[in-house]
């Protein structure tokens, strides 16, 4: 009884924090497994909490039965009942960090669940081994609430591992979206070509024009390519979220560069004044610039006529402005019409 009382004792000090040890359930209650450790003095115990990850637990439980053998790693000597505490999730966590570094290694996605939501971003649980996703790798865009996304699930990467450092596994959902935002952008680069009339969204204005987007792409509609009259800003004649027709002026893939025009898609307008417009016959235009020798006369978009100020009024007038304004409408005879220099003569007077 002493020899074997020895025997056993010496088996106790040969068993330390972190063995690896294989026993069988002997049962399957209150909260935890019991395990027959043979060999040793007393039984050990897996809690539930130690089984495995929460998100796994139900499922592992339903696949566990009475005689069964498992694997487990010691995590305390003895409790309060005399029972080894063993971890399966410990053990687990040797395989799932080995995933998460071939996972690293190859730069492959994989998805988590969001658990909470911190200052500088989102925690998750990958088979029980924490993952930071920091907040400026959540979206291309910033985020604003963080909290909406717990209980989500992101598809990830990994962009920094550390076996020794378990703080320093780090995913990021932002490069996937970027990665998958380029290729997008690079089919549609791929479909666009120089002279093609397509579809585009009216995005922005600047001073300088109109951007607007085709597939992802952004391009630039600029403020003398809107329309063959003249424009003064984009509002004019556009407005945000609209869709128009546009052809490609040119474009450079290189420097992802996108000219596009509206204009371009109706004839310009001098080049048919012949077949519009007669000397001599009455027309009426509207006043779109007034200046001390006269006023111009917009007569359709893209061609304007000066009237004189000698061809204004039969008094005797200083300045157009006294008998003119801006928008007004009025009937002209066309005086002459001069194609080649784009310039055509109009009367208001010999309309009178």
């Amino acid at each position: 009884m002493e020899e074997q009382l020895l025997l056993m004792n010496e088996m106790d000090r040969r068993f330390k924090i972190g063995d690896e040890i294989e026993g069988e359930i002997l049962s399957i209650k209150d909260g935890q497994l019991q395990i027959s450790l043979v060999g040793y003095k007393s039984d050990g115990i897996i809690p539930f909490k130690e089984l495995t990850s929460e998100d796994r637990l139900d499922s592992v439980l339903e696949t566990l039965k009475v005689g069964d053998t498992i694997k487990a790693k010691v995590i305390k000597l003895k409790n309060e009942d005399n029972y080894v505490v063993l971890s399966r999730l410990e053990y687990e966590k040797e395989e799932t960090l080995s995933k998460l570094e071939d996972l690293f290694n190859s730069k492959s996605e994989f998805d988590v669940i969001i658990k909470e939501a911190k200052e500088k971003g989102l925690v998750a649980y990958y088979s029980g081994v924490r993952i930071f996703i920091p907040a400026s790798q959540i979206d291309i865009k910033y985020v604003e609430n963080k909290e909406d996304l717990v209980g989500t699930t992101l598809n990830v990467r990994l962009i920094d591992f550390s076996r020794d450092n378990l703080s320093k596994i780090v995913a990021s959902r932002r490069i996937i979206l970027e990665e998958a935002k380029a290729q997008k952008e690079q089919l549609a680069w791929d479909s666009l070509h120089e002279g093609d009339v397509v579809k585009a969204e009216i995005k922005r204005f600047t001073k300088f024009g109109a951007f607007a987007e085709i597939n992802g792409i952004d391009g630039l509609i600029h403020l003398s390519q809107l329309s063959w009259k003249h424009v003064n800003s984009c509002e004019e004649i556009l407005k945000i979220g609209e869709i128009v027709d546009v052809k490609i002026l040119s474009l450079d893939k290189e420097e992802k560069k996108l000219s596009l025009s509206i204009k371009a898609l109706t004839p310009e307008p001098w080049s048919v004044v012949d077949d519009k417009y007669s000397v001599n016959s009455a027309v009426l235009g509207k006043v779109v610039r007034i200046n001390d020798f006269g006023a111009f006369v917009e007569l359709e978009p893209g061609i304007d006529g000066l009237v004189h100020i000698s061809k204004i009024s039969h008094d005797h007038i200083k300045h157009p402005s006294e008998v003119l304004k801006i928008d007004e409408e009025v009937k002209c005879i066309i005086l002459s019409i001069d194609k080649e220099n784009k310039r055509i003569a109009l009367s208001i007077k010999d309309a009178q």
